[in-house]
């Protein structure tokens, strides 16, 4: 009876140290192969994909940044043929809660329009209930304030103001 305490102990502590840095990061479960809609921000593609949360773990635990990257969920209503992604919708819960108050967060920075049958499944079958999005971290950081800007940066010398007047090249440089 102990081996089997200990055999079960010892498969789940693989399982674990098998886990996708993914899932942990994001909340995703990295078993579920069902469909998912997956929306890159900024990163040219002119469609929603749709893939699975397996895939999309898989695909970003080979992302070198993956420190950087940020997936979301977006409740999808039901019934809408697109779906307004805002500044909000890309931040982490934690950050939203730290940022909620600013009035660029409510900014609409895409609109995109669901695949026909991702539209229908929806509909009918009530599936693709969220749009995943996956971005770069956007997060508005204390270093980056003007305040902590260089010394130099912060002041401007009359020299440097105006330009130096240059003599054409067709001109001579004596009668200048």
């Amino acid at each position: 009876m102990a081996s089997t305490t200990a055999n079960t102990w010892n498969s789940k502590s693989t399982s674990d140290s098998n886990s996708s840095k993914a899932s942990t990061l994001f909340g995703l479960d990295e078993d579920d192969r069902s469909n998912i809609l997956v929306y890159r921000y900024r990163s040219g593609c002119k469609a929603l994909e749709v893939s699975s949360q397996h895939d999309l773990c898989k695909e970003l635990d080979s992302e070198s940044d993956l420190p950087f990257m940020r997936v979301t969920k977006k409740k999808i209503p039901r019934g809408n043929s697109r779906v307004e992604v805002r500044t909000e919708d890309l931040l982490m819960p934690e950050d939203l809660a730290k940022y909620g108050d600013k009035p660029t967060l409510k900014s609409s920075l895409a609109n995109v329009g669901l695949p026909s049958s991702a539209y229908w499944k929806r509909l009918l079958f009530n599936s693709y209930t969220d749009l995943y999005i996956v971005s770069r971290s956007i997060t508005p950081s204390p270093q980056s304030s003007t305040n902590n800007s260089p010394e130099n940066s912060q002041h401007v010398s009359p020299s440097s103001t105006f330009p130096k007047e240059t003599v054409h090249a067709l001109q001579d440089s004596q009668d200048a």
